[in-house]
């Protein structure tokens, strides 16, 4: 894959060649609006009948909110990563890096937090990634950029429900 390269904050993803068989690699900005825009090169990537990849859709949906939401990559010249790879016949791994926390901000580790209340709006990301994934989980050191990754089975049976 040819390198492109885009600024920072002009809506369009930042590729770089694959990192190894099977891997696709983009950065997204950090404006909420391209959501779509990121789910439409997930499902490109994945290869899969929409409701295969639909697990793999909400999973990076939810890290790349969740990077938006409590680091750097919010932040008006902020950034994501999302990688992806076939791991096994049937599991991917999609994995979301975002820009560390922001300036002055308490550093924020993913963790599940308690049940969120049924009524709640939010609280609910990890949960839903941790429903849907074989196993999820993160890397790097706290107050830098962290790396939050699941591995998926689009082909496991759904869950009766995958409320959070």
């Amino acid at each position: 894959m040819k390198e492109e390269w885009r600024a920072p904050g002009s809506g369009l993803p930042h590729r770089f060649p694959s990192g190894g068989t099977g891997t696709r690699t983009a950065f997204f900005g950090s404006q909420p609006s391209q959501s779509a825009q990121i789910r439409s090169w997930c499902q490109r990537g994945v290869r899969l009948p929409a409701h295969r990849a639909f697990p793999v859709l909400v999973v990076v949906s939810e890290l790349v909110a969740n990077a938006w939401l409590h680091s750097a990559s919010g932040a008006e010249c902020g950034r994501v990563r999302i990688q992806m790879r076939h791991l096994l016949e049937r599991v991917l791994l999609v994995a979301v890096t975002d820009d560390g926390p922001r300036p002055g901000q308490t550093v924020c580790l993913p963790r599940l937090s308690p049940e969120a209340d049924a009524l709640a709006t939010c609280g609910r990301g990890l949960r839903l990634v941790d429903r849907l994934s074989v196993e999820w989980g993160w890397s790097g050191e706290p107050g830098r950029p962290l790396t939050v990754w699941a591995h998926i089975d689009p082909y496991a049976p759904a869950h009766e429900s995958v409320e959070a």
